[in-house]
């Protein structure tokens, strides 16, 4: 669905119905209860009449979010591949053979780049459709049948789902329409909100969502953390906070989540990513049976199907026999791996260096030259597994990142001892010894460099660190693929469709 798609959906009565009942056929949305097809008109009253049918709806905003349709997403791992490439983090085995796709590797993403509109721009805002559709249709059913509680959640959650969207939306395209409504009346022909503006209303959005949400996981029903709770809500806002340069909130937001008594970080790298796990803050649920057997879109894009470090020594060196190595290159290196300056980035002694990180040697013959290629093995399942029910959900948001956070606005306040103990937290759980950094700019070095050895390869922390620190254009600026380097490729195009049906939008300057 395209903002144009979006526009035309109709009056909000009729959105709000459609929306629901769409929903319902979602794959990995289960069918809570049996509903007629559309029809012409359906009141508002009768979409959200009761709690079951409510929470229908946010159960299908979820399943939009996590995409088990198997299409491929920002908000599925989508983000990760793309803004890596766009960085230092990611190459592409498919080298510039999808043009499309090498264009955000070497930083020359043309207008009419159809991934722009596909991954990110289409399906961030039929999310927010949805979002907008929820919080509409809760707020104008009378129905007794539907409790204040219900209430409280679908519009707290999806007021935190539509300020995500906005959050990647605005860091991937700069200004951006802002539809706050279905109402075709007041979205036909939108112009561009200015970024100040966006983030001003992900701020109200989270605000909101901290006080409608609890602060447990008992909205999930079996306290699983995939529906997100006040504290998931609290964490996106310190991002956001965060990416404004509002120190002092950010750091009052990360704090009430590291602070919560909920999370702690994992000893055992190896268990951070685990369903459920202590550190989780906010996951998405896959379905098993739309996603082969519940394997996430980062575990089969950056993990070869073959693991070669899994096989004894005598193995591997049977599989290294040039010959045979190029037999099945394309299983033993995973789609996406990484940049020489990621692999290289590591201090020694780091745990996330060997844990989080696995590498395919190759034959010392051409065209091979017995060059290792590194990946992340964050989610190191892959295809094949006969377990039907996944060991790890897709992390969204994880305490590390509030550590951070605080870390980051800590430095900012000239709190050099409070940032220096945060600091600490993250590198002691990977092995390392407290930070020698003492001063605020030494800290916020520090930070940013322990932010790329612990967030990488997760939702394009590393493209939008560079961008929001003002290091993009020396750093990437420096990578040879990425020469000439061009400074207005820190923001994507706006989709070439977008600009042709809507006369108020205008393109990001010289694309």
């Amino acid at each position: 669905m395209n903002l144009l798609q979006y526009k035309r959906k109709g009056t909000k009565v009729l959105a709000a119905a459609s929306l629901l009942l769409a929903m319902y056929g979602l794959n990995g949305c289960k069918k809570l209860i049996e509903i007629d097809p559309p029809v012409a008109t359906v009141p508002t009253e009768e979409a959200f009449a009761s709690n079951s049918l409510a929470s229908g709806a946010l159960a299908g905003l979820y399943s939009q979010l996590m995409s088990n349709s198997g299409s491929s997403y920002f908000s599925n791992g989508s983000t990760s591949i793309y803004a890596g490439l766009s960085a230092d983090e990611l190459q592409s085995f498919s080298g510039n053979s999808i043009p499309q796709e090498y264009q955000f590797y070497s930083n020359t993403l043309l207008r009419d780049n159809a991934f722009t509109q596909g991954i990110f721009w289409d399906p961030a805002y039929k999310i927010i459709y949805t979002a907008n559709g929820i919080i509409e249709g809760v707020a104008h059913s009378t129905s007794v049948f539907l409790d204040d509680s219900t209430r409280a959640l679908c519009t707290g959650e999806s007021k935190f789902v539509r300020a995500l969207c906005y959050f990647y939306l605005t860091n991937m395209f700069g200004d951006v329409p802002m539809p706050l409504t279905t109402d075709f009346r007041q979205t036909t022909t939108l112009h561009r909100s200015p970024q100040a503006d966006v983030y001003k209303q992900m701020v109200q959005d989270l605000q909101d969502a901290t006080k409608l949400l609890r602060p447990d996981y008992s909205s999930a029903g079996s306290n699983e953390r995939v529906r997100v709770n006040k504290y998931g809500a609290a964490a996106l806002l310190a991002r956001v906070y965060l990416y404004q340069q509002d120190w002092k909130n950010a750091e009052i937001q990360a704090d009430s989540v590291i602070n919560s008594g909920l999370y702690s970080l994992a000893a055992d790298l190896n268990n951070v990513f685990l369903k459920n796990g202590q550190e989780a803050i906010f996951q998405l649920k896959q379905n098993p049976l739309a996603s082969q057997q519940g394997v996430i879109t980062e575990a089969k894009s950056f993990v070869p199907t073959v693991r070669l470090s899994q096989f004894p020594p005598a193995d591997q060196a049977t599989f290294l026999d040039s010959a045979t190595f190029s037999q099945f290159v394309s299983l033993f290196i995973p789609p996406y791996y990484l940049t020489p300056q990621l692999a290289n980035a590591f201090e020694p002694g780091d745990k996330r260096r060997t844990t989080w990180i696995d590498s395919v040697p190759t034959p010392a013959t051409e065209p091979y030259h017995s060059i290792f290629y590194y990946y992340s093995a964050k989610y190191p399942d892959q295809l094949g597994s006969t377990n039907t029910e996944p060991n790890r959900y897709y992390m969204v948001l994880r305490l590390a990142e509030q550590y951070l956070i605080r870390a980051e606005a800590r430095a900012q306040q000239n709190n050099t001892g409070g940032a220096a103990a945060d600091l600490d937290m993250v590198r002691n759980r990977a092995g390392l010894p407290n930070t020698t950094a003492g001063t605020k700019d030494a800290l916020l070095a520090a930070v940013a460099h322990e932010r790329q050895t612990e967030l990488f390869t997760e939702w394009g922390h590393r493209w939008l660190d560079l961008k929001r620190t003002g290091k993009a254009n020396q750093v990437l600026g420096a990578i040879p693929n990425k020469q000439p380097w061009k400074p207005y490729q820190l923001v994507y195009p706006i989709p070439v469709l977008e600009i042709q049906n809507d006369p108020n939008l205008s393109q990001n300057p010289e694309y």
